[in-house]
């Protein structure tokens, strides 16, 4: 589990922008390990860029930032990310592969493939024709939709005219990240190989506003046909809980199974109620 310490470091490198863009470089997913001990910091970057003159300007701010912050040893260790230029063999390249010789490389191909279409070769399915290897490293993946290098434009629609004035409370409005007066708790839980980023705010109706995020470093290869994911895994969960009848009342997000997340936060807020000197549900238990 990630030092109290490393964690802080973690924060304070949101601070750090992504050059030309609108999130920050642990948003971007470009900060991996960190290690602290005493003044001495080392952060492991995994910018995937291959503008050095950016990865210059995240080194250079992340020294700045740290330095600030009282570190006198700021080490910054880059991890070369996957190279866009590797080509790839596409779905309909795999399609004949599956007609022809079964699944798997031909004999005369050594191209790779994506890590999801290795995946769903192995579960027996066979990739769409027009997915991943077309757009795999694209920023601007659908310009013509407003998505270019820097993000999605904003789009218009009604939000824009309607003035709320319905009198119906939104709880969720409530919850303010950056309210230093705001009663908030992060913690990071490892289960089942998965690093779990827990957060949430206390609303005043005793419900938990939770935000989490799950990663894994993922460097299989599939037997070499695949690329490694460039900077692993990451899988995000909303859920909101009430302490009145400890139970989780919404969940919500892309993931395939919400139990493991449920499982993460119910870890993290047992061990805050342990901090605060109630039983967990464990002791209780077994009370």
């Amino acid at each position: 589990m990630m030092s109290q310490e490393s964690q802080r470091v973690r924060e304070l490198l949101r601070e750090v922008p992504y050059p030309g863009f609108s999130r920050d470089i642990v948003a971007a997913g470009f900060v991996g390990q960190i290690a602290t001990v005493g003044r001495m910091v080392e952060v492991e970057l995994k910018a995937d860029t291959r503008d050095e003159t950016k990865v210059l300007a995240i080194e250079q701010g992340i020294q700045e930032l740290l330095r600030r912050a009282d570190f006198d040893d700021v080490r910054i260790r880059r991890v070369a990310p996957y190279d866009h230029g590797v080509p790839l063999r596409s779905a309909a390249d795999l399609a004949r592969e599956q007609h022809g010789a079964g699944s798997g490389a031909s004999a005369e191909d050594d191209r790779l493939m994506t890590p999801l279409q290795a995946e769903m070769l192995e579960d027996g399915e066979l990739p769409e024709a027009d997915l991943l290897a077309i757009t795999l490293g694209r920023l601007d993946v659908a310009p013509a939709a407003g998505y270019g290098p820097g993000g999605p434009e904003p789009l218009s629609g009604p939000r824009e005219a309607i003035a709320y004035d319905i009198g119906i409370p939104v709880l969720q409005w409530d919850i303010d990240p950056h309210d230093p007066e705001a009663q908030t708790v992060q913690r990071e839980i490892a289960l089942e190989g998965w690093d779990y980023r827990v957060w949430w705010q206390v609303h005043s109706s005793g419900l938990l506003y939770v935000s989490m995020q799950a990663m894994k470093e993922d460097w299989v290869d599939h037997d070499n046909n695949a690329v490694p994911h460039p900077i692993g895994r990451s899988e995000a969960v909303n859920l909101v809980y009430d302490e009145r009848r400890e139970a989780v009342v919404a969940i919500y997000g892309t993931v395939r199974d919400f139990r493991p997340f449920v499982k993460a936060f119910s870890e993290a807020y047992d061990s805050v109620r342990g901090e605060q000197g109630r039983p967990t549900d464990q002791e209780a238990a077994h009370q």
